[in-house]
């Protein structure tokens, strides 16, 4: 899995040119932790929205580029390293969301980087 992203501004928005396994990841987790059972409280502590809201989300990265705020992008960014926090082992990790927790971590400081690098040049 590549580890940059395409991001152009479009607006207030941020457009990421996500890679079919980058997107598959971010699914991922955000499916995780929307489904867990601890509550919209837990939900926003871990990722700064309630279960609902990361769903939709969720159902924004069925497409391909997609825009978000920079309030979602922090919940993509919350959600990859809250995932590795609640999925303590690799082997669970792996087994729960498809790919592995380096791969989670790697997107997330992309995420970071390249949305800044947008910012920079603008």
């Amino acid at each position: 899995m590549r580890a940059t992203l395409r991001v152009t501004l479009e607006g207030n928005l941020y457009l990421l040119g996500l890679g079919e396994p980058q997107r598959d990841l971010i699914r991922e987790v955000l499916l995780f932790l929307r489904d867990r059972g601890d509550g919209d409280t837990a939900s926003v502590v871990r990722a700064g929205v309630d279960r609902a809201s990361l769903g939709r989300i969720e159902e924004k990265l069925a497409g391909g580029d997609i825009g978000l705020s920079i309030g979602e992008v922090h919940v993509l960014f919350s959600a990859l390293t809250a995932a590795a926090v609640v999925i303590p082992s690799e082997q669970e990790f792996f087994t729960r969301i498809g790919f592995f927790k380096e791969q989670a971590v790697s997107l997330a400081n992309a995420l970071v980087r390249d949305i800044a690098s947008a910012v920079d040049s603008r």
